[in-house]
């Protein structure tokens, strides 16, 4: 998508772009997908819950493509180049912890999703009729996960620190969210929840509350940048 086409005028009220407009309206739609499923899981309906999950990580997975466009994942925030036009108290003291709320809350929710679709596939088991149901065993720490962290953990300190421009600061601050966060979230997980069935229910709950508070942040950032002011 050209850079003209992404700063054209938005479709949604205020001064907005149409590169914030869509990548706005891609966050609530996967959000929303998600917190569907969830409530499909608490009906019992676990084999609908499995399809929208996965069509909810499609639409997630559209919507990173799209924002890394429009914000190059978010880098643009961090060096202070999105243009708030209120004034400089409400910048520091209320858009800039709600948008390193909204960072947070967009790991720690990504990391849940993408952990809880393999976590449902290892534990669901389908009955004669076509339902589905959990099964409970304690679950073995994978040396593969591990492993494949820290290789990700490499490839995201070479690309910051050899490639990145960014101040320290913001190197530290990517590490911390795109590595730090998810691998304590794993390891706290692995430690308080070793039965399969209850960890899948806890951390649905889990993911639930968090993509609750991902729409309340995606949209109080775009309200504070767009329409606010």
């Amino acid at each position: 998508m050209t850079q003209e086409l992404i700063n054209a005028p938005g479709f949604l009220p205020g001064h907005s772009t149409l590169g914030s407009d869509v990548s706005y309206f891609l966050a609530i739609t996967f959000a929303s997908i998600f917190l569907y499923s969830g409530s499909l899981a608490s009906k019992g309906m676990g084999r609908k819950h499995h399809y929208m999950m996965l069509v909810s990580m499609v639409a997630m997975m559209l919507y990173f493509a799209f924002y890394y466009e429009v914000r190059k994942l978010g880098v643009i925030s961090l060096v202070d180049q999105l243009g708030f036009r209120g004034p400089q108290f409400v910048y520091r003291y209320v858009f800039h912890p709600v948008l390193f709320a909204h960072f947070i809350a967009v790991t720690v929710s990504t990391f849940l999703a993408i952990y809880m679709i393999g976590n449902g596939f290892r534990t669901a088991v389908y009955g004669e009729n076509g339902t589905m149901t959990l099964k409970s065993f304690d679950v073995v720490r994978s040396k593969a996960l591990w492993l494949s962290g820290l290789v990700w953990l490499g490839f995201l300190v070479w690309l910051l620190f050899s490639l990145s421009k960014l101040g320290i600061w913001h190197k530290l601050l990517l590490l911390l969210l795109g590595y730090f966060v998810p691998a304590g979230v794993a390891f706290l997980i692995a430690k308080t929840l070793p039965d399969s069935r209850r960890r899948h229910r806890v951390l649905g709950k889990a993911c639930l509350y968090s993509f609750a508070f991902l729409l309340v942040t995606s949209t109080l950032v775009y309200f504070l940048l767009y329409i606010a002011f």
